[in-house]
């Protein structure tokens, strides 16, 4: 699926996507009723009719009632296209956005938020359901202050304990699930316990749960301990007045709990007169402490001040601060993240509040952000002689050559930083929280070992690949060089935004065009099966595929740099007057790519570099027949190219 894709004929998609453990989703524009909305699909596409049974069944749980605290369900639609079926929901968009970077509240707004949350727990309990992942990442926020629930991905129906999304055993998050949740038994009071959870979050930072953020399935439900119940003298230091009614829903048995009802009307009592209003998200006034373990505080050292306090982030001078690890891949969260967007609230007397502002964005224009700046040559000396290569590759990408032990007697490292412009990928590697930034680890290879920087919004579509590779057959720690590489970029994220490159790219060079326009409607109709206006564009408008929707053809154009091409590189021809070379199954079989030679310039070290275009066919045509259509691409891509 693609940015502008319409779905059903109706719904443009306009934001995403943004995937995680239940499916994923899009921001859309309902170009029948002109607002917009979220699109919600299940995982690997929706494909078949179980997937689709399956969203119809959460589809029914949101539809069984209408609450002001419920995410409205708006329709659930099965859209075929070609061989494939994907289903669909349908939902609500709530710009404000999630509690899960929120930093602790004043327990009046937290028991604001719990009281309205169990409103909605009562009638939720009332039609037969169980939500059983309450959490701050799965309540979001409108525009007119108010909180709602979100994602049904994990609910229960009562009757007969059945799972609303018949996903087999329960889906949690343990920092907030009960006891009885944790053993696959969940019932009414599970979600009293979890709301009770998440108010003390709100208030404290920190869940009362173990804080991993992992949801749980089969595989790991059976050796996970249960949750305890939290003692009312660690209550009432934590949580303020809000230590003894937390205190009773936190009870480890269900039947100790109060009724949703009971609790919402404690809760009152306790917000009073309070009004929601979310934090101010104004600029971060002090650097963060990128050495400090993660958890709790998220990994922020101390703010000026008092000694051990933080300002309040309920005021004009408010930072934001991201309270504890969390999986951002749960099922709430991929549609509070992604629906975030900036709005302006209004202050206690009901005026506008334009000043306040959503988080500053850590890449900024995809232009003028260095990659470089997110590597450090010095960090990964201990690992043996070290050289910064900033003209190899595109222009999203820095390199650091690592001669390892010094002597090269442990071969060549290349470690590799790329800026990619996608949302958190699937996944099945590890993932680990440093300060704001989601770290997944993928396993190791022989000759490889790669990282993923997942970032927070507004940079959720962009991700940050950090590799290790051996250039030779030599074997070594590549781990340990990928993890001290990621620790400099994370420490660089945590600080602020990215630095900037020093000078600005030349006039001539390919970093100022965008790929996506090099190939029109025309030159891609020798493709058959290709939509010509609907293209993949990559991170700067630097890489752009297409796929053949008939067939099994892709098209991928990116710019590239590197040492001045040859015979080894294929072919050598002349297209539209650039000396280009055509490589058959130059990226495997089944694959041709021609390269494009640009302009010519000297690199760092004063020796000859090139730009080029790099035009790679992929697909089950003959390799000759390829060859001939990615020439002609490439021919036609090379008209489009300014004086070198």
């Amino acid at each position: 699926m693609r940015m502008g894709a319409v779905i059903a004929g109706r719904y443009r998609l306009i934001k995403g996507p943004i995937r995680g453990g239940t499916g994923e989703v899009w921001l859309a524009d309902d170009l029948e009723l002109r607002r917009h909305v979220v699109l919600k699909r299940p995982k690997f596409g929706g494909s078949g009719p179980h997937a689709f049974k399956q969203l119809r069944a959460e589809a029914r749980a949101l539809a069984r009632f209408t609450h002001p605290h419920v995410v409205t369900l708006y329709d659930a639609i099965q859209v075929r296209q070609f061989w494939r079926s994907t289903s669909w929901l349908v939902l609500e968009y709530v710009p404000g956005g999630s509690l899960d970077a929120w930093p602790p509240a004043p327990p009046q707004i937290a028991a604001r938020i719990g009281a309205e949350i169990a409103d909605a727990l009562g009638s939720l309990h009332a039609a037969g359901i169980v939500h059983c992942d309450v959490k701050p990442g799965n309540i979001v926020m409108t525009e007119k202050r108010t909180v709602k629930l979100a994602d049904f991905g994990a609910a229960y129906r009562l009757a007969g304990l059945e799972t609303i999304t018949q996903n087999g055993p329960v889906s949690h998050t343990p920092a907030y699930a009960a006891p009885e949740v944790v053993r696959g038994l969940p019932e009414p009071a599970s979600d009293v316990y979890s709301l009770g959870a998440t108010v003390y979050a709100l208030v404290t930072g920190t869940p009362p749960g173990p804080n991993t953020g992992d949801e749980l399935t089969a595989e790991t439900r059976a050796d996970a301990p249960p949750a305890e119940g939290v003692s009312e003298e660690v209550l009432a230091v934590a949580a303020g007045p809000l230590g003894e009614v937390l205190a009773a829903m936190l009870q480890a048995a269900p039947p100790d709990r109060p009724t949703p009802d009971e609790a919402q009307r404690m809760l009152d009592e306790i917000a009073g007169e309070a009004q929601l209003e979310p934090p101010d998200y104004a600029k971060e006034t002090w650097p963060p402490d990128s050495s400090a373990p993660s958890g709790g505080s998220g990994g922020f050292g101390p703010v000026p001040g008092e000694p051990g306090e933080r300002p309040s982030a309920w005021t004009r001078s408010a930072v934001l601060i991201r309270r504890h690890p969390r999986l951002l891949a749960a099922g709430a969260v991929l549609v509070a993240a992604l629906i975030a967007f900036p709005f302006t609230p209004l202050n206690r007397d009901g005026d506008a509040t334009p000043e306040r502002t959503t988080p500053a964005s850590l890449i900024g224009d995809p232009h003028t952000v260095d990659p470089c700046a997110l590597l450090d040559p010095a960090v990964l000396g201990r690992f043996g002689g070290t050289e910064l290569d900033v003209d190899y590759g595109n222009f999203d990408r820095c390199d650091v050559l690592v001669t390892m032990g010094g002597n090269g007697d442990g071969g060549e490292v290349d470690v590799e930083v790329d800026l990619e412009a996608e949302a958190a990928p699937e996944t099945a590697g590890p993932l680990k929280t440093m300060g704001r930034v989601q770290v997944v680890q993928d396993p190791e290879e022989d000759d490889h070992c790669g990282r993923k920087l997942l970032l927070p919004s507004p940079d959720v579509g962009t991700t940050i690949l950090v590799d290790a590779q051996h250039t030779d057959d030599k074997t070594g720690p590549l781990c340990a060089v990928a993890d001290a590489a990621v620790a400099k970029a994370v420490a660089v994220l945590n600080h602020g935004p990215v630095p900037r490159r020093r000078a600005p790219f030349p006039a001539a060079s390919l970093a100022n065009r965008n790929a996506c326009v090099l190939l029109g409607a025309r030159a891609l109709d020798i493709i058959p099966g290709i939509d010509a206006g609907d293209p993949k564009s990559g991170f700067g408008g630097w890489d752009c595929n297409w796929r053949s929707t008939t067939r099994r053809i892709f098209v991928k154009l990116r710019f590239d740099r590197g040492q001045p091409l040859g015979p080894r590189d294929g072919n050598p021809t002349r297209l539209r007057n650039h000396q280009a070379f055509v490589d058959p199954n130059g990226d495997g079989d089944g694959t041709c790519v021609v390269r494009v030679v640009h302009r010519k310039y000297p690199d760092q070290q004063g020796k000859e570099a090139i730009e080029m275009l790099y035009l790679k066919l992929e697909g089950d045509p003959p390799t000759k027949q390829l060859c001939s259509m990615a020439t002609s691409l490439a021919d036609a891509a090379a008209a489009q190219l300014p004086p070198p």
